[in-house]
């Protein structure tokens, strides 16, 4: 039997981000909020929330959410994190979304921006944020640094054996193109013992820190803040004045 690729990658998300201290980033991104923001945040709109790990804990801390994703299945991850419904989970893609209102505060998470691979749709996502922000609000991301594409993921062949899945990784990243391509094949265990195979491909684009300042300058949103806990990824945040 067949999957969609982006189905099973739902499935299996939250194990392949098993690693990932989301209460840390929580508390992370409420700490930035309050730091940077010039009015009291109260919504917040996440783009490309995935399965929703870290906005049900921003929920908790009393946030207004709207989690958006473009991808179905991660969605329904999402919502089932979230069986009283205190979170909006919106399928639109994020380089085209429309809100019911302005938001306090824009987030996007895990890279998620590094997989717009042409700049002027990039520049539009900015133009998006600009327009559906209240003044005063924060737009905060994290993108991944050329080290991470190039030295730690590389020309490799990764390789993860979970309880009910496998996966196969290989990796390349071309430095001239500044393209990263992950090909992605998963093993899903089913009843009967066997497996059922599903291939996909993930891309992603590495973008210099300048050419993103620029990229909300244009936009009308001011860099506040850079932050790097390792030489991994970089969390930016922008403000609108």
């Amino acid at each position: 039997m067949e999957y969609n690729f982006y189905d099973v990658l739902a499935w299996h998300y939250d194990e392949m981000q098993s690693d990932m201290d989301t209460h840390h980033w929580a508390d992370l991104l409420d700490s930035l909020i309050k730091k940077h923001g010039k009015i009291s945040v109260n919504s917040i709109t996440d783009l490309g929330c995935g399965t929703g790990s870290v906005d049900i804990l921003l929920a908790d801390k009393g946030y207004q959410i709207t989690g958006i994703d473009s991808a179905e299945g991660m969605l329904v991850e999402a919502s089932s994190k979230d069986p009283e419904g205190r979170i909006i989970w919106s399928l639109q893609d994020i380089t085209d979304f429309e809100l019911p209102e302005n938001t306090d505060c824009f987030l996007s998470l895990l890279d998620t921006l590094d997989h717009i691979m042409e700049p002027e749709v990039l520049q539009r996502v900015f133009d998006k944020v600009s327009e559906n922000l209240n003044a005063g609000g924060l737009f905060i991301f994290d993108v991944i640094t050329e080290k991470h594409l190039e030295e730690t993921l590389g020309d490799n062949i990764f390789y993860e054996d979970y309880e009910d899945f496998t996966l196969l990784w290989q990796n390349r990243y071309d430095k001239d193109t500044k393209i990263n391509t992950a090909e992605l094949t998963f093993f899903t265990l089913r009843g009967d013992g066997a497996y059922d195979r599903a291939d996909g491909d993930l891309v992603e684009r590495f973008y210099a820190l300048d050419l993103i300042e620029k990229m909300g300058a244009k936009s009308g949103l001011k860099l506040a803040s850079t932050l790097s806990e390792d030489e991994e990824r970089v969390f930016m945040v922008f403000i609108k004045e």
